[in-house]
């Protein structure tokens, strides 16, 4: 099968070029860096006590800097929703939204700069906020002359410009914004008769501000096409679906996908000739599978959650193997496993297996959300945890990053500001 010709040596205006010509043979520097737990069991670590995250994905940009949602923050006798952010083991609540108000969604993405996006219930209607670094404080992102329902997706780019997906009361658009104001890439046919897209599925958004997705094409959503959508109002089809295209390989694709800043794109995708789960890279001209299901092999099952891609090509994303649930890494070449149920790290309570304390033999799930890549190949995950050898003691749930062979921790130099 052929490959890409990727880059050697991804430049990051934050560090020194970091080469990578291959895969490192295992992530083995996994550092806590927040666990929560009931309050009946222990008082978590890194957060208030009795804190609570649930489903979330942890954020990670290219600094080794994390940032979550904290659905439930203890108050009294009420609670409320906060935003942690932090580095190496050092960090915690940085936003606290008010009781009438509440975070949404799963999602918390983080920049270069450190700047994090989030949506928020407020009053009567739901908008888009960004916490900045430098002033401590989150302010509401104006989209004007897009007013939705409700914002998906949402992103922040190295410039601080906005992605997201947008729904109207008649449909849905993509749009990004950023300091010049708003600019629609594209619409479904509910808000522009003259659209193609019938739906418009879950975005990713990049630093070029391009906007990948998924689309469908016919009334019954069966002609599937992955796009990449520029501001300019033109797009570019990375892949498409055997309903579109006869001579694809593809039945269909997952929903949520991902893209890096070489507007090269991850997705999940079943074969149409075995109806095997695949992941696949694709610019739009060459498509490599990374890894795809073999119920005798390595990779038993591809869980529905987006891959992550850096700029070196590299796909992280969910599995199951036959010790369960676990993460892989790949890069068409190689495939990597970083860290799966029993697997043992380390935490504040001591020495700790990622797994739940009540052993499902249907598959209780051990990750939360989707794991997240920086350039440098760090990896940031959630994940249950328990005391090692000793499944029935619950030790709760903590967010961890995965420090790549080749960027320790003491080799990155913090951007200016940052005392953690």
């Amino acid at each position: 099968m052929s490959k890409f010709v990727l880059p050697a040596c991804i430049a990051s205006p934050l560090f020194a070029c970091v080469a990578h010509a291959a895969l490192p043979d295992a992530w083995t520097d996994f550092e806590l860096q927040a666990r929560t737990n009931l309050l009946v069991n222990d008082e978590g670590w890194n957060l208030p006590p009795g804190s609570s995250f649930n489903s979330i994905d942890a954020s990670l940009n290219d600094n080794a800097e994390v940032a979550f949602t904290v659905g439930v923050v203890p108050d009294g006798g009420s609670s409320h929703a906060g935003m942690w952010y932090g580095s190496h083991g050092v960090g915690g609540l940085v936003y606290e939204a008010p009781n009438n108000e509440v975070l949404i969604g799963s999602r918390s993405p983080i920049n270069a700069a450190g700047s994090i996006v989030f949506r928020l219930f407020a009053g009567p209607d739901e908008g888009l906020y960004v916490y900045d670094q430098t002033s401590g404080t989150a302010e509401r992102i104006s989209t004007s002359p897009v007013f939705p329902n409700s914002y998906g997706s949402e992103d922040i780019n190295a410039s601080g410009a906005l992605g997201y997906q947008a729904g109207m009361s008649g449909g849905r658009l993509y749009a990004a914004t950023d300091a010049d104001g708003t600019v629609i890439y594209a619409s479904d046919n509910g808000l522009d008769p003259e659209s193609p897209y019938t739906y418009m599925y879950s975005s990713a958004f990049n630093d070029a501000a391009h906007i990948a997705a998924k689309v469908a094409t016919s009334g019954d959503y069966s002609k599937e096409e992955v796009r990449l959508f520029a501001a300019d109002g033109t797009s570019t089809l990375i892949v498409a679906n055997q309903a579109t295209d006869p001579e694809s390989p593809y039945a269909e694709f997952d929903n949520s996908l991902d893209v890096n800043n070489n507007d090269v794109v991850a997705v999940v995708a079943e074969r149409a000739a075995d109806g095997r789960r695949v992941v696949l890279r694709s610019d739009g001209t060459t498509t490599t599978e990374i890894a795809a299901v073999d119920p005798a092999g390595t990779i038993r099952a591809i869980e529905s959650f987006a891959p992550s891609i850096n700029d070196a090509g590299w796909v992280v994303f969910r599995a199951r193997d036959e010790n369960g649930q676990a993460i892989y890494i790949g890069d068409g070449e190689t495939l990597v496993r970083v860290i799966g149920k029993g697997d043992v790290v380390e935490t504040d309570l001591g020495t700790a297996q990622i797994g739940q304390h009540i052993d499902d033999p249907n598959g209780w799930p051990i990750f939360s959300g989707k794991p997240a890549i920086n350039a440098l190949g760090d990896i940031a995950f959630v994940a249950g945890l328990h005391p090692k050898g000793d499944s029935q003691t619950e030790w709760g749930s903590g967010v961890f990053v995965a420090y790549a062979p080749e960027a320790k921790p003491t080799d990155i130099v913090f951007r200016d500001g940052f005392d953690g």
